[in-house]
């Protein structure tokens, strides 16, 4: 991942977590999963980054561009969850399929 980071100019910070306490503490589901917290460390957007990470080409929704606008300008966040897209997390211990029961509520 690192390496795809580097050679796509991925502006984002790379989390490594060796235990997953972090990842199931936050609810993280799919790689990558990302957050948005405000000034006041309140998660204000959880999610995708765009709408088709495959090919960028085709990107018609960019929810993590959107929610930095708008939280940058002081308006309402349109959109505060989306599903993430990605690879499920393997959780340790767990089926490769598996996830967490609440990961189930999103749509």
């Amino acid at each position: 991942m690192v390496k795809r980071m580097k050679q796509y100019n991925f502006p984002w910070l790379y989390l490594y977590d060796e235990s997953q306490e972090v990842a199931l503490a936050y609810g993280a589901l799919r790689t990558p999963h990302f957050y948005v917290f405000n000034k006041d460390r309140n998660l204000i957007y959880t999610g995708r980054a765009i709408d088709n990470p495959k090919d960028p080409s085709k990107i018609t929704v960019n929810d993590l561009e959107r929610t930095l606008d708008e939280a940058i300008n002081g308006y309402k966040i349109s959109v505060e969850v989306t599903n993430p897209i990605g690879c499920n997390i393997k959780w340790e211990g767990k089926d490769k399929h598996w996830m967490p029961a609440d990961a189930c509520d999103l749509i």
